[in-house]
């Protein structure tokens, strides 16, 4: 891989989606303080905490994460680096006006969806624009242009809603949520940790890296398994949900066979923070799967609950708080540092990051999934808020780590 370090957007510009990531991830632990346990799944009160979670933490880590790294991929300088500086002000605006319609008045869900979908198609088309010029095209390379189809169709969708729920156009907003769960959440997100982690794995993890043709197989799958669940609004039948669940689960099945190839395959096992954070992340995706399945079969609403709570804080939350405990610390390296080297003593890429505070993180962050999780099965309010405040003290540790990596060594 022939890379440069002006492939990819400097640091500083890119330092508000890291700071503003870990920010939402603690703020969407502490706001759980303010709902009820017992809250119904379809209140506007907890669809407000998810979308704080997605868009505020999930959503900025992923475009931070490819804008840095989709070029080093792909081998090629962005189209517009430019675009960056305005991205986040979109997204954040838009989130903070969806949470002022979720939960004061809901005709600013029209306005916030606007925002956010701005945000949303700066960012696809401009990545769109870069992977036009790559040198190298990969299946990986069409998974990120197939992400992004999906991220702008879930996104539309999305604010389709918020236009019928305030009247403007004589739908039922529910026969479309499931394109727009399935699109951002499967389509978009998953799909997109699919691809980046048969480049990171084997980049970190010291293994070898399938073949292309082996990722392939799962890409396809899982993308004509979100394409059947979005024809389901259409064709409203149960038959066919199930079949794209069908599908999707299948694809799924692929990928974690090509993850045990790629973990069998390591020349150096190193139980780092990194590799600890994707033992939680990718057993709690296992074990979430697992749930959700079951859920599917004997519509049990605690299944439901408790599946998805370990999907959004075990596997998302934890997979990205790995992930950039390498990454921050490789972009300030390769940035700054490595073109010092003939010139200065460097420090290594591990020094970069304050060690015991992020085994306190992992530490606070595993007890408090696995203790809410428990509490979720077993319908206990007290325990559960036990791990939120666990998940907090680690959600505020995140925050600390990331200032602290930037502040030192981004001026």
């Amino acid at each position: 891989m022939n890379v440069s370090p002006n492939f990819s957007p400097s640091i500083k510009l890119m330092k508000p989606y890291f700071l503003f990531s870990s920010f939402f991830y603690v703020l969407s632990m502490m706001w759980i303080f303010f709902l009820d346990f017992h809250v119904d799944i379809k209140d506007f009160k907890l669809v407000g905490w998810v979308h704080i979670y997605m868009l505020g933490f999930v959503m900025m880590a992923i475009f931070t994460s490819m804008a840095q790294l989709g070029p080093i991929v792909v081998e090629t300088k962005h189209h517009n680096v430019n675009i960056f500086k305005y991205v986040w002000v979109f997204l954040t605006s838009g989130l903070f006006l969806m949470i002022y319609g979720f939960y004061i008045n809901i005709s600013f869900l029209i306005y916030g969806g606007l925002s956010v979908l701005i945000a949303m198609a700066i960012y696809a088309i401009e990545f769109l624009l870069t992977l036009k010029n790559a040198r190298r095209k990969t299946t990986i390379t069409d998974a990120m242009k197939m992400s992004n189809f999906f991220l702008l169709l879930g996104i539309v969708t999305g604010i389709s809603m918020a236009f019928a729920f305030n009247g403007y156009i004589d739908i039922n907003p529910y026969i479309l949520l499931n394109m727009h769960t399935f699109g951002l959440v499967v389509g978009f997100v998953i799909l997109l940790i699919m691809g980046i982690s048969i480049i990171l794995i084997p980049m970190f993890g010291f293994s070898k890296r399938v073949s292309d043709n082996e990722f392939k197989n799962s890409f396809i799958t899982l993308s004509i398994g979100v394409i059947t669940m979005m024809l389901s609004v259409f064709i409203s039948t149960t038959l066919v949900q199930n079949i794209a669940y069908s599908i999707t689960i299948l694809a799924l099945g692929l990928y974690f066979f090509q993850l045990y190839k790629m973990n069998k395959s390591r020349k150096k096992v190193i139980h780092d923070i990194w590799a600890r954070s994707m033992y939680v992340g990718f057993l709690s995706f296992i074990i979430a799967s697992f749930i959700l399945i079951a859920y599917l079969l004997f519509d049990n609403e605690i299944m439901l609950r408790v599946g998805m709570w370990i999907m959004l804080i075990g596997f998302f939350g934890f997979l990205i708080i790995g992930n950039f405990y390498k990454i921050i610390p490789f972009l300030v390296w390769f940035q700054i540092y490595s073109p010092l080297i003939e010139e200065q003593s460097v420090p290594m890429l591990h020094q970069l990051l304050p060690k015991k505070l992020t085994n306190l993180q992992w530490l606070y962050s595993t007890l408090g999934l696995i203790i809410s999780s428990l509490a979720i099965i077993q319908e206990n309010q007290q325990l559960f808020f036990g791990g939120i405040v666990l998940l907090s003290v680690g959600g505020v540790l995140f925050f600390i780590i990331i200032l602290k990596i930037i502040r030192t060594h981004v001026q």
